[in-house]
């Protein structure tokens, strides 16, 4: 039998002990997501998706808000019905911390080669982060008790146009203008974290916003082993939901996301090829693993 180890603090001193994160489990709910077809707002799929996060959801939050939003089609000049899912454990303590990432996916794989006009399956880009923290859910209260936790689904986080960033991260703008209350005082987004060949450096806009959080995170890393897959080294500027986050609500918070998805030469994101196929449940567990731990310590 596999065991995987986390770290936790007891008394001050630094102890190991095994987490019940399932890398497998995860896995099964990314292959899920992308069986139930394109998660684009305004699509049945969409809501289907919407409605499996819902339930998800309310198996083991104390509370779950759903917070409607118009989102804006810039290619059709239109609106459709997005939706926030806000998952909250002990919602009436003021000191807080958030888990966040996107749900949706893009409605056109603008930089595939071949099909730049089809919906992108979204493995990586939008199911990797879901699976991550649905399986998160079922580990929040035995892993912490003292502080509240909100476990967020954004969503029209891909809708914008490329060489853009207007139309993009709707979701988390709309929440940054009506945020919930108690709000959290950090938080952590993860995005793109599937990628068979993981490796995370640290965003640059992370390391402007937030830069003890992001200490906390890779030291954390490091005492797990993952020094390959957190390297301490500034990667790209990435413009995602941290970044409104940060500069509207107010809100501390990293991203960890792994920019650079190729297989052999070839860039998979925003493409049809966003695959199950080029994804890997260990890259999921050494998210999980990094996220309980540091959830432990707060």
């Amino acid at each position: 039998m596999k065991h995987r180890w986390i770290y936790i603090i007891i008394s001050g001193m630094l102890m190991a002990g095994p987490t019940d994160f399932d890398p497998y489990r995860a896995f099964g709910y990314l292959e899920e997501q992308v069986n139930m077809g394109y998660r684009v707002p305004g699509t049945e799929d969409h809501l289907i998706c919407r409605d499996w996060i819902i339930g998800k959801c309310m198996e083991e939050a104390d509370t779950v808000i759903i917070q409607p939003f118009k989102a804006y089609r810039p290619v059709t000049r239109d609106t459709v019905d997005a939706y926030n899912i806000i998952a909250r454990f002990y919602p009436e303590k003021e000191q807080r911390v958030m888990f966040s990432t996107h749900w949706d996916t893009r409605p056109f794989a603008d930089l595939d080669p071949h099909y730049p006009d089809r919906p992108v399956p979204g493995a990586n880009d939008g199911a990797s982060g879901t699976a991550v923290l649905i399986e998160l859910l079922k580990h929040i209260k035995k892993t912490n008790d003292g502080i509240g936790v909100d476990v967020v689904f954004w969503d029209a986080e891909d809708m914008g146009l490329a060489r853009s960033n207007t139309y993009f991260c709707q979701g988390s703008v709309h929440y940054s203008h009506n945020p919930i209350y108690p709000l959290p005082q950090k938080g952590i987004l993860i995005d793109m974290i599937g990628d068979y060949d993981l490796q995370i450096p640290i965003e640059e806009n992370s390391m402007r916003f937030a830069p003890g959080l992001v200490a906390e995170v890779w030291d954390i890393a490091y005492e797990l082993g993952y020094q390959k897959i957190f390297p301490r080294k500034i990667g790209p500027a990435v413009y995602d939901d941290h970044v409104p986050l940060n500069m509207i609500a107010k809100i501390p918070t990293i991203n960890l996301i792994d920019f650079h998805y190729v297989h052999q030469g070839r860039n998979l994101w925003h493409t049809t090829r966003d695959l199950p196929a080029f994804c890997s449940p260990q890259s999921l567990e050494y998210i999980g693993n990094v996220l309980l731990v540091w959830l432990s310590r707060q």
